[in-house]
């Protein structure tokens, strides 16, 4: 009896073993297989190109006339709206600050005023005046990007530079119609300051859709000296700004 039992217990022994040699392969199949990859890391930093497209809100400024004719003021200033496009060079210094230099051009608006008519019998009547301006901007800018888990990346920023105002000819049509006069074309160096805010949007690792605000100051603009016989003097556009929203893309050298 004991050695059957003994037959036994090693019968019993050589299954569970055979059966632990068998299922080890199956076993170990159903265990998932790690592979290590080698981690991707951004460079310090990087340049980046952008291009930029937008509306540009004027407003109302004030305009002044300083001559033979006295100091005049202008009445009902009203000036267009209009449009930009930029471009620009960059460079990406970590995850919060980045800088560019950028180039923008804002296509021509016009305005139009009046100012009072000086004349014998002239009355309460108004002469009527005429103008228009173009714009380039070289603007150099820093911001600061609130990078976090998501596509999207708020940042605010400020710039400096140079603005070129091309003012263009000015007629004033005096009261009437039987008369008057003309301002020559002027072209005018300001300095300029910027004020942005936007949001970047990530769609690859190279390229981000940018949309901003930005208000632009140049300060005052004069205009061009007149060229109508018996009369001098210019016009002085006052404390010139501007208020855009623009769209854009920048697409960083990773």
């Amino acid at each position: 009896m004991s050695t059957t039992g003994n037959r036994i217990v090693w019968a019993f022994g050589a299954v569970t073993a055979l059966a632990t040699i068998l299922a080890g392969p199956a076993f170990a199949a159903d265990l998932p297989t790690y592979v290590y990859e080698e981690p991707v890391y951004d460079k310090a930093g990087a340049w980046y190109l952008r291009g930029d497209i937008g509306y540009v809100a004027t407003r109302d400024y004030e305009i002044s006339y300083d001559g033979s004719a006295g100091h005049q003021e202008f009445l009902n200033e009203d000036f267009s709206n209009t449009w930009l496009i930029g471009v620009g060079v960059g460079y990406k210094f970590n995850h919060f600050f980045r800088a560019d230099l950028t180039l923008d051009y804002r296509a021509e608006w016009d305005f139009e005023g009046n100012t009072e008519c000086a004349g014998i019998g002239c009355g309460t009547a108004l002469n009527d005046e005429y103008g228009s301006g173009s714009m380039y901007t070289l603007l150099a800018n820093i911001y600061f990007d609130w990078e976090n888990s998501s596509s999207f990346t708020p940042y605010i920023g400020g710039g400096v530079g140079l603005a070129y105002i091309d003012v263009g000819r000015q007629y004033g049509l005096n009261f009437g119609g039987d008369s008057y006069s003309s301002f020559e074309a002027e072209g005018t160096w300001n300095f300029a300051a910027a004020a942005m805010a936007g949001v970047t949007y990530e769609v690859s690792h190279n390229f981000a859709i940018d949309a901003n605000y930005r208000y632009l100051w140049v300060g005052d603009v004069e205009g061009g000296e007149s060229d109508t016989p018996g009369l001098t003097g210019h016009h002085t556009y006052e404390d010139v700004d501007f208020h855009e929203i623009r769209l854009g893309g920048r697409y960083t050298f990773h």
